[in-house]
């Protein structure tokens, strides 16, 4: 049966289909009847429905691929459809992010790292990663026990002792440009995002005396994720074994040391098409592409793995998901396969424990007993005939549930949809047997943007909607959302920063019980305990809506009726990524003490590093600054004579002729006249000879007396400060790399200072 709707804003929950991971043994898809809805674009009746279905064998599996393969193959390949990836007010950031610490009072420890000593325990003595949720860990590229730092540096696991403030291990491990951790006691779980074509171990670097150079993994093309389990025991790192898989690495999360690895393969691209000519060669190319689909075998559509043992030897390979552990949208949602492995952080590599979703995963969110993984429906504009914009007005949002109460496999578990759609994991909350979930409809360009708190219960293989309240931040986008027991804060913007609050203590009956609205923004929420919560943000022309600078925010949000911003802490011309990298972000409950990353650049000044903030009776004050740059020298520092703005004949841009000018002027790089004898170089720059500065000065008849050389910053810039731990003895331990960008072939940094008087106490560089 079907329910023709003209608007998806009359859609309620879709309807969803349920399977049993030992599905019944037909030669097809197996699934439940499902009441399938259906919306009307452009006059076109469009599908949609949420449900997963599994396989009875193999063979019905690589039926269904070749079938809704060869249903949207043509000439040049398979046809351009649209997935969704779009967020109202900007591009959809996928769940590649990590997310942040769930913490409702002023001094409750971190739940979801294991601390390595019965003596130690994270949140007391020494700071765990942030988390979203209590009891759910996630991986993150810095980790620590309290007695150890791990991290991965210049292509290497660095293990760092904290009390001699030494690096006392390091081992080569897989090369790329991602690579987060889990650790439980000396074991270590590496997770690495990749490419095919380049080497898992360099033969001369490779951590054993029977070292291989394994090029594309032995056989993939395109991305690839590595999971390497390690022992550190002794202080002696050394690799037990690698899994290689194809695909990408979206994110990680572990309960009670069982991880659930997401890994998203786009097997679209494996397909060796062929293309006409003219489009009298249509015909042909649309029949020789559609028979290369029949002959195609489950290698050319799953991803494959491959596994490496302690002597770098390649050992069992093949598909990464058994066949009946693959679950298929009942309709179509794309080429994309999203695989959830659970390994075990102190166990072996065993792929055969892995679920997969044959749908392009775009957020992934894990409560302690469940892991959510968002879709978005397919719609093929060809077919369609219409235009995306048209699309995003009626998108909807697909959620799948993973019961992860056992150790061994993340078994599917129901399915439901809700309209619009979801910014980060943060818009996920799992709570009390109810799943709470934000979302946006319409766009903010036309303002026709809305956006909706729904609460949804598992029932009978669906996710059904209970409850919802919407009417929040018409004409904007959610910019960040937050959830504390039966209370959630929503924040959206477009030129002020509405805060919302939201009564979910009877889940089938929300209520927006306040609404605050200032300039600015908050994209991370931190409850703090005793009624407060911390924003950290942007701060904002309150008339344009112009970003000026960061903001930190404390909220009384103790009467829900009555929010109140009762302090701010402002950096003007600065930023902050504490929205996208929250686990940048630092809260140390027991000294009441914010450490927020900042980077101000502008023509006058260049600085990144921390700030510090301690926020007791009802105030925000900065306590002082920590950076990692030389303190034996400044950037810029030359012997040579730096050209500025007055030895030219004018500052106004607008009158520029040449690249020389703002070269000058606009101070993201330097221009020195260097006479005889003098070093070419300034500090934190890189320096060259560049004949064609010099015709440029001489033409504006600039005075030259020695050579024009032109700077530009190194790549590691200024150091940017991405991590921030507290560790025994009262230190404060900060990690900088080139641009922030820690966790995996990049140098980085480690700093000491003290928590109490900021003093500078080591470095180590990795």
């Amino acid at each position: 049966m079907r329910r023709a709707l003209s608007t998806l804003a009359a859609i309620g929950i879709l309807a969803a289909s349920c399977s049993s991971d030992d599905p019944a043994a037909t030669d097809s898809v197996s699934s439940d009847p499902v009441d399938d809805v259906v919306i009307e674009i452009d006059g076109k009746d469009i599908v949609l429905t949420s449900g997963l279905s599994g396989f009875a064998d193999c063979n019905a599996l690589l039926d269904h691929l070749r079938a809704e393969g060869a249903e949207r193959v043509g000439p040049h390949g398979f046809n351009d459809g649209w997935y969704g990836g779009w967020w109202p007010g900007g591009p959809m950031v996928f769940e590649d992010e990590p997310t942040a610490e769930f913490d409702t009072s002023a001094s409750s420890r971190d739940d979801g790292e294991q601390a390595a000593t019965a003596n130690l325990a994270a949140g007391v003595d020494f700071s765990g990663t942030n988390v979203q949720e209590g009891g759910v860990d996630e991986a993150d590229a810095v980790k620590t026990d309290g007695e150890r730092i791990f991290i991965v540096a210049n292509g290497e696991l660095v293990v760092v002792d904290v009390a001699t403030r030494s690096v006392v291990g390091t081992v080569p491990v897989p090369s790329g440009g991602r690579a987060e951790l889990f650790i439980s006691g000396d074991d270590v779980l590496l997770i690495n995002q990749g490419w095919g074509g380049q080497p898992i171990f360099f033969e001369d670097d490779y951590p054993t005396t029977d070292g291989i150079e394994l090029t594309s993994n032995s056989g993939f093309d395109g991305s690839q994720t590595t999971i390497t389990r390690l022992t550190v025991a002794g202080n002696s790192p050394r690799i037990i074994e690698t899994l290689a898989a194809e695909g990408d690495y979206v994110s990680a999360r572990a309960v009670d040391g069982v991880a659930r690895i997401i890994v998203r393969s786009n097997p679209q691209y494996n397909f060796s098409f062929v293309f006409p000519q003219s489009d009298a060669g249509n015909d042909v190319a649309t029949e020789a592409n559609r028979s290369a689909l029949e002959n195609s075998s489950l290698d050319d559509w799953l991803p494959s793995y491959r596994l490496i043992d302690a002597n770098g030897d390649l050992g069992d390979e093949g598909q990464l998901v058994p066949c009946e552990q693959v679950h298929a949208p009942t309709t179509f949602a794309g080429f994309g396969v999203l695989s959830v492995l659970t390994v075990d952080v102190d166990g072996d590599l065993n792929p055969g424990t892995s679920t997969a979703v044959l749908a392009p995963g775009e957020v992934v969110y894990a409560s302690p007993d469940s892991v959510y993984v968002a879709t978005t429906a397919w719609f093929d504009l060809e077919t369609l005939n219409t235009s995306s914009e048209r699309i995003q007005e009626n998108i909807t949002t697909s959620i799948h549930r993973f019961d992860i109460g056992s150790d061994t496999s993340a078994a599917y578990s129901a399915s439901g949809s809700v309209d619009g759609l979801v910014r980060d994991s943060f818009s996920f909350s799992e709570h009390d047997g109810y799943l709470r979930v934000v979302t946006t409809t319409g766009n903010t360009w036309d303002e026709t943007s809305e956006s909706w708190l729904r609460v949804l219960q598992e029932t009978d293989g669906e996710l059904v909607e209970v409850g919802s309240v919407g009417d929040m931040g018409n004409g904007e986008a959610v910019q960040s959302v937050r959830f504390q027991g039966d209370v959630g804060y929503v924040v959206t913007f477009r030129q002020v920063d509405p805060l919302y609050t939201i009564d979910l203590s009877e889940p089938t009956n929300p209520v927006i019980r306040g609404e605050l609205k200032i300039p600015g923004f908050s994209s991370y929420l931190h409850p703090i305990g005793d009624g407060l919560v911390l924003g950290v943000g942007s701060d904002a022309d309150e008339q344009s809506g112009q970003v000026t600078g960061s903001k930190v925010s404390l909220f009384d949000v103790s009467d829900l009726d009555n929010p109140l911003e009762i302090d701010t802490w402002i950096g003007p011309d600065s930023w902050n990524n504490v929205g996208w990298d929250t686990h940048a972000f630092l809260w140390w409950a027991p000294e009441r003490v914010a450490a927020v990353p900042i980077n101000t650049w502008n023509n006058s000044e260049q600085w990144a590093g921390i700030v510090l903030l301690r926020v007791e009776d009802g105030t925000i004050t900065e306590v002082g600054r920590i950076d990692h740059a030389d303190p034996n020298s400044t950037e810029g520092d030359t012997d040579c004579r730096a050209i500025t703005g007055d030895d030219l004949p004018t500052t106004d841009m607008n009158e520029f002729q040449t690249e020389f000018e703002y070269m000058v002027v606009d101070g993201y790089g330097l221009v020195l006249d260097c006479a005889d004898g003098q070093a070419r170089t300034a500090v934190g720059f890189q320096c060259n000879d560049e004949p064609w500065v010099t015709d440029e000065a001489e033409n504006l008849g600039v005075d030259v007396s020695g050579t024009l050389v032109t700077c530009w910053r190194e790549g590691n810039g200024i150091p940017q400060i991405s991590r921030s731990l507290v560790l025994p003895n009262n230190e404060l331990w900060t990690v900088s790399s080139p641009w922030g960008q820690i966790g995996g072939t990049s140098p980085a940094r480690l700093q000491v200072n003290d928590l109490s008087t900021l003093d500078r106490l080591d470095e180590i560089e990795l």
